[in-house]
């Protein structure tokens, strides 16, 4: 990428070369920036007509926007203990970068969302934005034991569970 690229264009090439969209069809959902690092929730469809959701992130260097991580998945049926329709992340690509972990949520009622690590003492909290949270930290962050909660207008708990989706039985 070039030195003065629009990280749009960059997210664009990125989902072109990596996860075959109909490129008409690619829309960024939503962007969070936290310093050097950025986060783009972004949903299209793929060559073989699946409606697909992905996050890719950028990390703006000396050379300008590089990717940094990203996921890519499609929407599934939701339980009602799940927190995530679809969801991923990608820890950080070196000491200067964050972690990154977001999709979209499991109900479509909520404004925000609350991570907390149950073996420590971090919280997260992001807005919801179009169905889609995304949580960006420097640091240690245990998602193994992570909880999430999906907060209403009054931050009244509308759904709560594990971090990461547990198989149900």
């Amino acid at each position: 990428m070039t030195q003065n690229a629009n990280p749009h264009d960059v997210v664009r090439a990125v989902l072109l070369a990596d996860y075959r969209p109909i490129e008409d069809s690619i829309d960024i959902v939503r962007e969070k920036y936290s310093g050097k690092d950025a986060a783009f929730a972004v949903s299209f469809v793929d060559r073989d007509g699946t409606q697909r959701c992905a996050l890719v992130g950028l990390c703006r260097h000396e050379g300008g926007w590089q990717p940094s991580g990203g996921f890519m998945g499609s929407a599934r049926p939701i339980d009602p203990q799940d927190v995530w329709m679809t969801y991923g992340g990608w820890g950080p690509g070196g000491p200067k970068e964050r972690a990154v972990v977001g999709g979209w949520v499991a109900d479509p009622s909520a404004v925000a969302a609350r991570l907390t690590d149950t073996t420590g003492d971090r919280v997260l909290k992001d807005n919801v934005v179009d169905g889609v949270a995304i949580f960006m930290w420097k640091g240690e962050l245990d998602l193994r034991h992570a909880r999430m909660e999906l907060l209403d207008t009054d931050h009244q708990v509308l759904r709560a569970g594990p971090m990461r989706r547990m198989e149900h039985t």
